[in-house]
């Protein structure tokens, strides 16, 4: 291909219909896997796996066999004529499940590409049909294959030579429709897809005009215009290389055979608007009988329900009184009230009709929860304008569930479930009331924790030493309370959330009691793409939080003087002045193949409080009380970015970046509370350290005899990346690196080196390692190991794991002293700083 030409070199490629096997890391991996597999293996496996199933489905019929004789003989006796045959289940053998050996080589190996003279010169035909959809009309190609006998290798060439480029000087529609005039004009204006001349013939960009012109004239009130409806004349008569191109809109034609008559393209409008509600849940009385059967009506099984009673809806917004009027067909009595469908309608009577309203109604209609189908049906009438029908059948207003749920990290085991109720439309206004109760034992860490010889901490626990149960429950309101959903406009898709917490948590050393309120108003664009939440200042967001702890660990706590512990165990209670949620999904970046999404959490709380009490004198400790309790002070953002990246079916690649920062102010404390702080480290962060045990920065740990299992900071800094690989329709497989640490805004004397410095990016763990993953489709099992690479703790020279450890082990000498069994430090006093850690999870990492 010559230099200059207007056309990917990868777009040719594309149309090859012979490519050599893909490489992997400079290797052709999946084609090794191919040929490593012995085929005569693989027949062999899959003909045994044949006969075990035959012989299994024997068993399985001569047992279902005694079972239904069985059963026969006990209905005879009870003398009855029918029974309930029993059926098991068969093994496949027109379609088995694949061999070990199967998946090895056909699913994950790839077979080698053999040279094919036949698809040498299909591929030529192909580039040469390319290159004239691109404007080179008398471009010629050329093939060179070259035939390597001794290594069984074959090279081709494809040699192009495009000659002249065609250009469009002139692109015009050509039509008498005025209306289809001013929407051309105006999608020439507005479209990324429209084509202002001079510009290189392009039959792609043409193909993709017809589909964004189609669209943009059904979007701006033009019912039925299809791309079909659009076509190209190319003038190339005038032996340059600049050509002509008109757009011809073809003629529309409604209705069939002798009816058939042409009607003109224009503006429409809705007409009549009718909401069958499908359904029979508050219909008193039999309705077989008293509605079906009077009217000679016989429902097969797949018919839907008819509606009869009927309901005219009509309601005035805003200054402009402008009208929303609707039909209601019903059973009884709406499931759901009128004017809470309604909001949910875009297309609305007297309004222009627009393709693009069909589908945020249907949206709005399922999102509200209380449907089980959403079917739009749209009658086009004799004048210009629609009759929408909405065919709605409720869903079973309450439901149960209950999940079980097992975690493991390090060693440290969870046990928990829940138990929840939902009603997903009380009252009949879309009101959704979930309550639960979850709870569970769990292996926790002890914060301070002895060995035979001293106070140093046990860096891990089998046992289930911590309980917790947490009753809750939570509204969601449609519109925003106490705002009249009437008043409010339908782009806004506004919900208020009400939600309420009691948790009790009990530990060895301590109980914990927490009491959360929340009111949120919560705003979701049509495609959920986006929301955004909002706390009500002070009432938006209130948390108590009440700590009983048992004298020997409050003499403990005093013992060390450690103002950071002492903070975090303390009763504490939250007034948010502010809380602010957000999140950003783009999933249509590369035609879906890349799905970036952003997310923030801003909290703000105490201020308010700080200006009521700021007369009131502080208590002993010199912190400020409302209603007898201290309260917390801080501000506090948490930003996420994540990017997924599907190269195809197989291959991905997954990023991770997480900022955030709090900063605690004078009526906090030195750091921000307990549930407000960030840590790192575990499954789903720096998953070569243990759960929440990295950091604050360089504070060195395996120096400090009453440090804790939990360290936490007011700074977090995270970033991972994961290369996701499909071994089989089950298996998965992931090569990962995480890096990140967590730092305290202010100096902690009990934790040196753990406040944020200028120096920052040199205070970074690193880790990597391995994952599998099983894809049971309703969840994914994980099981991660990581290796830490690099610990940010240890001193210089020494933070690598492939550099000398003499400065660790020397350190760890000078305060500990050698262990006369082994000549080093005593190793149960200091932890392995490159020990591997295994993590088992739910889901993937991000």
């Amino acid at each position: 291909m010559p230099k200059g030409t207007d056309v990917d070199k990868g777009d040719i490629k594309s149309v090859l219909k012979q490519r050599p096997n893909r490489r992997f890391l400079g290797f052709r991996l999946r084609l090794r896997v191919y040929n490593a597999v012995d085929s005569t293996k693989t027949e062999r496996d899959k003909e045994q796996k044949y006969e075990r199933y035959i012989q299994k489905n024997k068993k399985r019929i001569l047992r279902q066999d005694k079972i239904n004789e069985k059963r026969i003989q006990k209905a005879l006796k009870r003398g009855k004529t029918t029974y309930k045959p029993k059926k098991i289940d068969l093994k496949d053998t027109l379609d088995p499940s694949p061999t070990f050996r199967e998946r090895l080589k056909y699913v994950y190996g790839e077979a080698p590409v053999i040279y094919d003279s036949s698809l040498t010169r299909i591929s030529k035909e192909q580039i040469q049909l390319f290159m004239q959809k691109n404007g080179y009309f008398h471009a010629e190609v050329d093939t060179e294959p070259s035939l390597n006998l001794k290594r069984k290798r074959a090279k081709v060439t494809y040699r192009i030579t495009p000659k002249l480029v065609y250009f469009v000087d002139t692109f015009y529609l050509r039509t008498d429709n005025k209306v289809l005039e001013k929407e051309y004009n105006k999608f020439i204006k507005e479209s990324k897809d429209a084509l202002i001349p001079p510009f290189r013939f392009d039959s792609d960009k043409l193909s993709a005009l017809r589909k964004s012109l189609a669209r943009h004239m059904r979007n701006n009130g033009i019912f039925g215009f299809r791309e079909n409806y659009i076509s190209f004349e190319v003038d190339t008569l005038n032996r340059s290389t600049h050509i002509k191109v008109a757009i011809d809109i073809s003629k529309r034609l409604v209705g069939e055979g002798d009816i058939e008559k042409e009607k003109p393209f224009n503006y429409t409008k809705i007409n009549q608007v009718n909401f069958h509600l499908q359904d029979t849940i508050s219909y008193k009385g039999n309705f077989k009988k008293e509605q079906l059967d009077t009217r000679n009506i016989k429902l097969k099984s797949y018919d839907e329900i008819p509606t009869f009673d009927t309901l005219q809806y009509d309601w005035y917004r805003g200054r402009n009184k402008k009208a929303h009027r609707s039909t209601f067909l019903y059973n009884g009595r709406p499931t759901t009230r009128p004017e809470l469908i309604e909001f949910q309608n875009y297309l609305e009577e007297t309004n222009l009709y627009k393709d693009y309203l069909v589908d945020y109604s249907y949206s709005r209609m399922l999102n509200l929860g209380v449907f089980k189908s959403v079917k739009i049906n749209i009658q086009e009438n004799n004048d210009n304008s629609l009759d929408v029908d909405y065919y709605l059948t409720p869903q079973k207003p309450n439901i149960f569930s209950f999940e079980p749920k097992g975690t493991h990290s390090n060693s440290f085991l969870g046990l928990s479930s829940s138990l929840s109720y939902i009603n997903r439309n009380l009252f009949r206004r879309g009101q959704q009331l979930k309550i639960s109760v979850s709870g569970g034992f769990e292996s926790q860490p002890e914060v301070f924790g002895k060995n035979d010889n001293g106070t140093v901490l046990k860096d891990g626990t089998r046992s289930f030493n911590t309980f917790e149960v947490v009753p809750s429950f939570e509204l969601t309101v449609p519109g925003l309370v106490p705002i009249g959903l009437t008043t409010l406009s339908k782009s806004q898709n506004a919900r208020t959330v009400f939600s309420a917490a009691y948790g009790y948590q009990k530990r060895p050393d301590f109980y914990r009691q927490t009491v959360q309120w929340k009111y949120q108003w919560y705003f979701q664009d049509i495609y959920q793409t986006q929301y955004f939440k909002i706390g009500i200042p002070v009432i938006g967001g209130i948390q108590f939080v009440n700590i009983n702890k048992t004298e020997e660990f409050k003499k403990k706590l005093e013992a060390q003087n450690d103002v950071f512990l002492l903070n975090a165990y303390s009763n504490q209670a939250i007034y948010k002045d502010l809380s602010i949620e957000y999140s950003f999904t783009n999933p249509r970046l590369k035609d879906g193949k890349i799905v970036f999404s952003y997310g923030f959490d801003f909290d703000m709380a105490g201020m308010i409080m700080s200006a009521i009490t700021q007369k009131k004198a502080p208590n002993a400790e010199g912190f400020k009380e409302f209603l007898g309790q201290r309260y917390s002070q801080f501000i506090r953002l948490d930003n996420e970015f994540k990017l997924h990246h599907d190269f195809s079916k197989i291959h991905s690649l997954h990023y991770k970046l997480q900022l955030g920062a709090g900063i605690p102010l004078k009526n906090n404390g030195i750091n921000l509370p307990f549930d407000y702080s960030f840590f790192a480290g575990g499954s789903v962060d720096n998953r070569g350290f243990r759960a929440r045990s990295l950091g604050p920065g360089v504070y060195k740990y395996y120096l400090d005899s009453i440090r804790t299992s939990t360290q936490m900071g007011d700074m977090r800094l995270s970033g991972s990346f994961e290369y996701r690989f499909k071994m089989s329709k089950l298996f998965e497989g992931a090569f990962f690196v995480d890096a990140g640490n967590v730092w305290t805004m202010n100096n902690d004397p009990n934790r040196p080196g753990g406040q944020i410095s200028k120096d920052f990016y040199k205070q970074l763990s690193v880790s990597t390692g391995l994952g599998l993953r099983v894809n049971f489709t309703y969840l994914i099992l994980r099981l991660d190991m990581g290796i830490p690479m690099r610990n940010p703790a240890l001193p210089e020279g020494a933070r690598w794991i492939f550099q000398s450890r003499t400065k660790f082990t020397e350190e760890a000498i000078a305060k500990w002293g050698i262990d006369p069994k082994t000549g080093s430090y005593p190793k149960d006093r200091v932890p392995n700083p490159f020990k591997p850690q295994f993590h088992i999870a739910i889901g993937y990492p991000f």
